[in-house]
């Protein structure tokens, strides 16, 4: 099979080349991101179309939300593919589908469904995924799925898959039923995180647990970034930056306590140690600890502060090799881990090698909190994935969140891509993906 045409595709997820390829009169679409071309290990994601779920966004299904993940998720990849088939229906055609939706509202299942219509439960083929593939040039695959038999598939049409990456998303009450079906009579590998009545009251940030969950499951790159602070209405993190101020409503710190349980490390800077001396932990929801990450160029960071005395995990402290030797004695004494990197040039970490150098000790999702310094240079530097802001309705006049983030024109301006809100108890928390225009 060969590509028939190619053309550039900027999107909101980041610039892709898109290839045609067609099969007995259907046209099927590769996504690329990079140069694939002799490349191992290439992160996959064989999608058959649903057009309910993938343009209408339906919740009968999880498709639509399995898309948009793995568009975010390749985006920040170095590369990928997402082959998009024209299988409608797992195979069945756009009419058979909604036919065999009006069954399941009369109390068929997804398989009862399409058998009772005349049609094998799934009668998708993949050799087509593993002709576009071999075009392409990949030399092997971490594939994209919940479903084994794309695996089994694809590995007997030639393609090496060197791991199944899990994309478990999009669960509700509208679709439990559908994902059931699909785990008990297809063998979909599906987990079924069941949500408790309070579990319930963060299902909103759902979106970004489902981003974690791929992040910790892929093994490759740098690690997820989720940025997270509160701020009151007038953008103020604190009354000055040497005296720590409660912000948060109760219910937005049990919100960063769930967060903080669904991250592998926490990162902060040492003013937030010296001005807070914070525990670090996980503490308003049951949940294990993150790792504690504390940036600290000169290292400042007092031996009998609270995260070295009372953390279950002693934490990382990052540092430059400027650093007092005797300082990283002490510190390293007490429990913590010194971990040096390069200097930026201001004379701080060097944030650039640090991500590597954490993503090697296994986190693969950080959770930054701050303060003002940090919480800026991610951004100027434009390493952070998620936001999930905390606005509470106070005006104190004080310090900063961000500043100087654009002013010098150098830098494009940071959004928010498909930004949502929701009401935490008096607060507003404001979260999605960061683009950059």
């Amino acid at each position: 099979m060969k590509n028939l045409v190619k053309t550039r595709i900027p999107t909101g997820y980041g610039e892709f080349t898109l290839y045609l390829y067609s099969e007995h009169g259907k046209d099927h679409l590769a996504l690329v991101k990079s140069n694939v071309n002799g490349e191992r290990g290439v992160p996959v994601r064989v999608h058959s179309e649903c057009l309910t779920g993938d343009v209408f966004g339906s919740r009968r299904c999880d498709c639509g939300d399995q898309l948009k993940h793995t568009l975010q998720y390749l985006g920040r990849s170095r590369c990928g593919i997402l082959l998009y088939l024209r299988q409608e229906g797992r195979g069945i055609g756009l009419r058979k589908k909604l036919e065999a939706y009006n069954l399941q509202d009369r109390g068929l299942d997804t398989v009862e469904a399409n058998i009772s219509l005349g049609h094998q439960p799934d009668e998708r083929n993949y050799g087509v995924a593993a002709l576009m593939l071999k075009d392409l040039g990949v030399r092997s695959i971490r594939l994209i799925t919940n479903n084994p038999r794309k695996v089994d598939e694809l590995t007997e049409y030639g393609i090496e898959v060197e791991a199944r990456i899990p994309i478990e998303v999009g669960h509700h009450d509208d679709n439990a039923g559908y994902l059931r079906s699909k785990a008990e009579k297809l063998a979909h590998l599906l987990t079924f995180r069941e949500r408790t009545p309070f579990h319930r009251e963060l299902a909103f940030i759902e979106p970004l647990i489902d981003q974690l969950s791929l992040a910790q499951a892929s093994g490759e790159g740098g690690p997820f970034v989720t940025l997270t602070y509160a701020q009151s209405i007038d953008g103020s993190i604190a009354v000055d930056s040497q005296a720590p101020y409660a912000l948060s409503s109760r219910q937005s710190l049990t919100l960063t306590h769930f967060l903080r349980a669904h991250h592998d490390a926490l990162l902060v800077g040492v003013n937030t140690i010296l001005s807070d001396d914070p525990q670090l932990n996980v503490r308003y929801y049951e949940g294990e600890d993150p790792q504690p990450v504390i940036l600290d160029s000169t290292l400042r960071t007092p031996p009998y502060c609270r995260v070295l005395r009372q953390s279950k995990k002693p934490p990382v402290i990052v540092t430059t090799g400027g650093s007092d030797p005797a300082r990283r004695e002490a510190l390293a004494a007490a429990g913590a881990k010194i971990l040096e990197v390069g200097a930026s040039e201001d004379g701080c970490v060097d944030l650039n090698e640090t991500l590597p150098k954490l993503s090697e000790l296994g986190i693969r999702t950080l959770m930054v909190e701050g303060g003002s310094k940090i919480i800026s240079t991610f951004l100027k530097h434009h390493l952070v994935n998620y936001c999930v802001i905390t606005i509470t309705p106070k005006i104190i006049g004080g310090l900063k969140a961000i500043d100087d983030l654009c002013r010098s024109g150098e830098r494009a301006p940071l959004q928010i891509t498909d930004c949502q809100y929701h009401i935490l108890g008096s607060d507003i928390i404001a979260f999605g993906p960061v683009g950059y225009l």
